[in-house]
């Protein structure tokens, strides 16, 4: 008999993740129906899930079957973790996820983090928490100032609800006030991710320089081997016990109610696919020793900060590595480094190149400071407007540190409604007080940090990839500080290819009003 088509989703709430991954990778390689695979290995789960775990042990990690732990994919929650954390976490190219907008939440000093390195350093720590009390008053003041000035410049349209008017408002005042938002500030993510992107995720955040970060990877190696929540599972959990309580001992109805409970219990989504989870020596070692021939190759007297946005094609693929590389650990401008790359021997810039690759183990993937692209910008932008860009999942990015020296940026709008000269008092003291504990504690001048401070990353991409930015990042609803940014990156596409970049779809900042979102 001819075989006929069916196709059907499978997974459900008895299903946790790394069953799903089991059962699809046993799937390819027999020549059984995907319902007989799962119902038989449902089975052998229920008895202890040990062929389960043998199967990843021989597949996965002894063979290197990589490709399994992307049939696991798992929804995660990342509640109260700084800003700077969800950056890190958010710096994925196979991942999807979202952090909450800055629009919807209340923020005050308490809801701020404090580095460990605070720890018995209690000058610094009175020095952060002023300087977080500082930014987050003149943030609530600005706020309640500028809402009804807002209103009074913007009056409710007929025929337009009262209620989406004041959240319209309000969203415009957020926008405006929150570059004086601190990025230790606590803000939230929620993500789904396969096995594999999460593996490297835990083994990339355990690399970071700053310790919220390493401990966000302990914790969410930790959730892999925990019991997932589900809102059903007090629900369920009574129901049963109820049930059983209403039947003889020892009867076949206990059994089957014992046997459900079993099934329905909430089990751990991802404990074997993550367990060998580490610091990247690679990528550990090789940072540090770029810095140190930053230091001795680069000849670069003052850092350029005055330019936004810089275009760069058709490059050698070996001066884009090795250019990319130094850009990583300083912070001076793509152009700048170019320049004096350029001007090496192709010895020289082999050698260079090498240091990125050297120290590479048996199972680690190349940097991706090393990916090459068709297009690559040098964009020098305020933190919150990186922060909304860095979404962008088709680009690789290669962030600089965080500085004070690159100064900050403001709303357009804070001059229209005088509050400009407030703001730039309000950033220009709290910079100086960064640059000061800075200078004692690195990461504790990075939480105290103000969004509106600018920083400085490359985007390498595809022109596809230029023309969606151009379109979903300008428009009406969108943050001002993205959306110039989206137009300067056409602006200087235009540059290299103007028959390419006329067809890309882009609304001007001119079209921009407070009452679509």
């Amino acid at each position: 008999m001819k075989p006929k088509r069916k196709i059907y989703a499978v997974g459900g709430l008895a299903l946790p993740p790394e069953a799903n991954a089991y059962g699809l990778a046993r799937y390819s390689r027999s020549s059984k129906p995907v319902s007989e695979t799962f119902t038989e290995m449902a089975e052998k789960i229920l008895q202890g899930g040990e062929s389960m775990k043998k199967f990843f042990e021989v597949f996965y990690f002894k063979y290197g079957h990589a490709s399994i732990a992307d049939l696991a994919h798992v929804s995660m929650a990342l509640d109260n973790i700084s800003m700077v954390a969800a950056i890190d976490v958010v710096d994925e190219q196979l991942w999807d996820g979202q952090e909450r907008s800055t629009r919807y939440q209340k923020y005050t000093p308490d809801g701020v983090h404090e580095p460990a390195t605070l720890k018995g350093k209690p000058d610094q720590k009175k020095s952060y928490q002023a300087g977080i009390k500082y930014l987050m008053d003149n943030y609530q003041r600005t706020y309640k100032e500028l809402l009804p000035v807002i209103r009074e410049a913007n009056p409710l349209p007929k025929k337009y609800s009262e209620g989406a008017y004041k959240s319209a408002t309000r969203a415009r005042a957020f926008d405006i006030a929150r570059y004086m938002l601190p990025l230790g500030s606590y803000t939230s993510v929620g993500q789904i991710t396969s096995g594999r992107t999460l593996e490297k995720m835990i083994s990339r955040l355990y690399s970071s320089e700053y310790s919220e970060v390493r401990d966000v990877a302990d914790d969410l190696k930790t959730a892999c081997s925990t019991p997932m929540f589900n809102p059903f599972s007090r629900e369920i959990n009574s129901a049963l016990n109820s049930l059983s309580g209403q039947v003889k001992s020892n009867s076949d109805a206990l059994k089957k109610i014992r046997r459900l409970k079993k099934v329905l219990t909430t089990v751990h989504p991802l404990p074997t696919l993550v367990k060998y989870t580490a610091p990247i020596d690679y990528l550990i070692n090789t940072k540090k020793d770029l810095k140190q021939v930053a230091k001795e190759y680069l000849k670069i007297k003052t850092v350029d900060s005055n330019h936004d946005v810089q275009v760069f094609v058709n490059q050698d693929p070996l001066v884009e590595a090795v250019t990319t590389l130094l850009y990583w650990v300083t912070d001076y401008s793509y152009d700048q480094i170019r320049k004096q790359v350029n001007s090496w021997s192709r010895k020289k810039q082999n050698e260079v190149y090498e240091v990125g690759v050297r120290k590479r183990g048996k199972h680690d993937e190349l940097l991706k400071v090393l990916d090459t692209q068709s297009i690559t910008f040098d964009l020098l932008m305020d933190v919150g407007s990186y922060r909304d860009l860095h979404r962008h999942r088709r680009t690789v990015q290669i962030a600089q540190d965080y500085t004070y020296d690159h100064g900050y940026d403001w709303h357009d709008e804070l001059e229209k409604y005088g509050n400009l000269y407030e703001y730039q008092v309000v950033m220009d003291a709290h910079s100086d007080m960064g640059k000061k504990l800075g200078k004692k504690n690195h990461e504790v001048g990075v939480y105290m940090m103000a969004m509106g401070l600018k920083r400085r990353a490359l985007f390498k991409m595809g022109w596809n990839q230029v023309d969606y930015m151009g379109k979903l990042r300008t428009g009406v609803g969108r943050h001002v500080s993205y959306w110039k940014m989206a137009l300067r990156m056409v602006e200087e596409a235009q540059k290299v290819c103007p028959e390419r970049v006329q067809h890309i779809p882009t609304t001007p900042l001119s079209e921009d009003t407070i009452y679509e979102r």
